[in-house]
């Protein structure tokens, strides 16, 4: 008798043993345009590709890091509106995942919104998730403590498992592409 569960896909990993996807259906992943974000992408995407998951990646943006870009884009010169804000945002996040996950990135369930609460943002779009994965920057405790430090209040309030990236784990070069969403059959 197979004790497998239906819908549950084993996969053989490269020492020859079998991994299962044991309840992972949905990875999401924060972003904050940091390169730590981009890193803890890619180990999302990496896992959500593992476990035949499907991914969702989070952006609490701030009008700060789309403004520029905005105003840039600003034909008439009034000053961009919320909506072109969020244009500019859903493109940058777009042209992001595709660098890092080139045509598989039209796979990636992507919830943007703005917003000054990052960590609240982000634990509400993961509380259907199996799993969150983010990335810290690092600051120390005293920087953590005046900034605020969004992996530590995903840490404490999370209502599913959590993956932090420490900043010491990002690469100098990008990581290679990964597919997701979908089943890779051994």
């Amino acid at each position: 008798m197979d004790d497998e569960l239906p819908g549950r896909h084993a996969h053989a990993t490269a020492s020859g043993r079998t991994a299962r996807a044991e309840g992972i259906a949905l990875v999401v992943a924060g972003y904050d345009d940091s390169e730590e974000a981009v890193e803890a992408v890619g180990w999302a995407a990496s896992l959500a590709r593992r476990t035949g998951s499907a991914l969702r990646v989070v952006w609490a943006w701030k009008i700060r890091d789309v403004w520029d870009t905005a105003v840039a884009a600003d034909d008439q010169h009034s000053g961009p509106h919320l909506a072109e804000l969020e244009d500019v945002a859903r493109r940058h996040l777009t042209d992001v995942l595709t660098d890092l996950l080139g045509l598989d990135a039209a796979h990636v369930d992507l919830h943007l919104r703005q917003g000054p609460d990052s960590a609240d943002i982000l634990l509400h779009a993961a509380a259907d998730a199996d799993i969150l994965v983010v990335g810290s920057r690092g600051r120390g405790r005293a920087a953590s403590a005046v900034l605020g430090s969004v992996s530590a209040r995903c840490v404490r309030d999370s209502s599913v498992p959590v993956l932090v990236i420490p900043h010491r784990m990002v690469r100098s070069a990008g990581p290679e592409p990964v597919a997701v969403g979908r089943r890779h059959e051994p």
